[in-house]
């Protein structure tokens, strides 16, 4: 229980930069809210005095008038105050929760691929929304609440201790119950909103891969399957919010019979004293005006407590996303003039690189891995799947490090580079092409934001895609959907091939980006790539030896290490691994 406590104010303690940030709009929310309070709580004074005054003297309508005044007056001075109140902690409560935002997204973007692979897009999107959510609840309406009912209590408290001390200890009698009632509720509800949050994350997860894999599901006939899956957990993540708010409905009845206790005792005390002439019966007016007044900040002592407990949970959950240190990390050391080193020429260079994705993993995906490509020239990847070459090329972006070794480019280790140097140098174009709910235009635009459209076809000419997006309705301005699910395969490809190109970058990679289009296709982007590659450093990954052949230099590889190397001409004269793999595809061919 203590440990629980004790991680509660830790993550809370976390909201401590921000609400400092704002620390102003705080201070002056509590100025207003207590102001508004001291408005609120003179009203029943004003009250119990006319009552005590008109029993005993004639009232003239000027007095009448004069009541009324000072009660509206009182009114419209504590609404004006609670409603700057509001502008204060609720705007503050807004903003926070944007700087959340950009905080969460910025320490997740700049999280290597490892990162990515323990966690779901859902669970993700869960935190980014539910989580973000709960935080601003409790900074805003948790706070504000929470010094509203401080301030009710205090002033109320003392205004009727002035008027009679006993009457006053007796209707404290309720509070010690008040206080675990909600504590323990409290506890309650903060363990099924965790619970809750937890099965959101799995609903969301399957929901978001539902609908990106939607052509999968239909393709395959799984939409009863799908349906019935998101049912189930539908109902289990029903049955969790019906028991929050099962515990959560505890709370208001408990404090409303708590809280009738204290009418009774006011009544059955107050009519005593009355009748003894200890108490006024404008005095015990007051009384009851207080309790009414009381009544909904001590209720909402239950509901802020539950906010508290869900605020705590949330930036628990947010904290072990933003504390995840990246694995990826910028240059420690930058130099002195603060300029950063820049690639102009794209040499480079693998020395004894060795790659293991997972610490525990008794296998390498690269195994002492030696290779040098001289700036300007090509080379060509080849080998069997799981062979490494998607690995190899995934080092030079720095989207991994190498375990042991190093990548240098231009005779310096990649890691003195800034990643925006490096990677502004570097464009791949994958295999699986992911493209924008954007129009071709602004996906291909990516690569250059200020490109000009003439700038944008010459890119999409150059990739052997022009063409087709002039034969589409909008052409360049044609909506490609989520992923780009109205376009092809082959299109996809050469729609981020052509983004690659419009980028200009010093080092080129295409991973197996042509094996969604025909040989007579590939032929016409590798011709109008001959352009691009000019004094351009090119790597290209492929299957087909007729991607390869032209390649300054051709390696091979097999279980993570360079098997052969050499142009295409010294490898068919060597009679290996190379020349096996472009007779089987000579054959292939020849059969087509």
């Amino acid at each position: 229980m203590i440990k629980e406590k004790i991680s509660s104010l830790r993550n809370l303690k976390r909201l401590i930069p921000y609400v400092r940030k704002y620390r102003a709009r705080l201070i002056w929310g509590i100025v207003f809210v207590t102001l508004s309070n001291v408005c609120s709580t003179t009203i029943p004074r004003v009250v119990g005095k006319a009552i005590d005054t008109v029993r005993v003297s004639n009232f003239t309508d000027s007095d009448i008038l004069w009541i009324i005044a000072q009660i509206l007056l009182l009114t419209a001075g504590s609404g004006i105050f609670m409603y700057a109140t509001r502008r204060a902690l609720i705007v503050m409560s807004r903003f926070i929760e944007e700087d959340l935002r950009n905080d969460f997204v910025f320490a997740v973007q700049h999280q290597s691929q490892r990162f990515f692979h323990d966690r779901s897009t859902g669970s993700l999107i869960a935190h980014f929304t539910n989580d973000i959510s709960a935080v601003r609840d409790f900074i805003g309406p948790a706070i504000m609440y929470s010094c509203h009912t401080i301030t009710t209590f205090a002033f109320a408290l003392s205004w009727m201790i002035s008027l009679n001390v006993p009457l006053t200890l007796t209707i404290l009698l309720p509070v010690p119950f008040i206080t675990w009632t909600t504590y323990t509720i409290g506890r309650k509800i903060h363990e099924h909103y965790k619970s809750v949050q937890e099965e959101y994350e799995h609903i969301t997860t399957q929901a978001q891969e539902a609908f990106s894999g939607i052509r999968v599901v239909r393709a395959y006939v799984r939409e009863k399957f799908e349906s019935a899956r998101f049912n189930k957990l539908s109902e289990t993540y029903y049955g969790k919010n019906m028991s929050l708010a099962r515990v959560n409905s505890l709370m208001m009845p408990a404090m409303t019979v708590l809280f009738n206790l204290s009418y009774v005792v006011v009544l059955a005390m107050g009519g005593y004293y009355i009748t003894t002439n200890t108490l006024t019966v404008g005095q015990l007016t007051q009384f009851f005006i207080y309790l009414n007044q009381l009544l909904w900040p001590i209720a909402m002592i239950g509901w802020v407590t539950a906010m508290i407990q869900r605020g705590s949970a949330s930036i628990g959950r947010l904290g072990k996303i933003m504390d995840t240190v990246p694995e990826i990390l910028e240059p420690a050391v930058r130099p002195k003039n603060d300029i950063d080193l820049q690639i102009t020429k794209g040499e480079i260079y693998f020395k004894n690189v060795t790659l293991t994705y997972g610490v525990d993993s008794s296998q390498n995906e690269l195994e002492n891995v030696n290779l040098h490509i001289a700036a300007g020239t090509s080379l060509g990847m080849v080998g069997q799947v799981g062979s490494g070459k998607s690995s190899l090329i995934n080092l030079i972006p720095r989207l991994y490090d190498p375990t042991t070794g190093s990548v240098e480019i231009d005779g310096t280790d990649i890691r003195e580079y800034s990643l925006h140097v490096l990677r502004s140098a570097v464009s791949v174009v994958p295999q699986e092409s992911f493209l924008f709910s954007e129009t071709i235009a602004e996906n291909i635009r990516l690569g250059n934001p200020i490109a000009t459209i003439e700038q944008v076809t010459k890119a999409a000419r150059l990739a052997q895609i022009d063409t087709e997006i002039l034969s589409l309705p909008d052409g360049y301005d044609t909506m490609v959907g989520e992923r780009g699910v109205t376009l092809s395969g082959g299109q996809k490809q050469r729609v981020a091939l052509a983004r690659a190109i419009l980028k200009a970058p010093s080092i080129l990679v295409l991973d197996d980006s042509l094996s969604a289009v025909d040989t007579d296709t590939e032929e016409r982007i590798l011709g109008g790539l001959r352009e691009v590659m000019e004094n351009r450093t090119t790597i290209f990954i492929s299957h087909r030896i007729s991607t390869v052949k032209d390649c300054t230099k051709i390696v091979v590889l097999q279980d993570g290490k360079v098997l052969e190397s050499g142009s295409h001409d010294e490898l068919i004269k060597l009679d290996g691994t190379y020349r096996q793999m472009f007779e089987i595809q000579q054959l292939e061919q020849a059969i087509a």
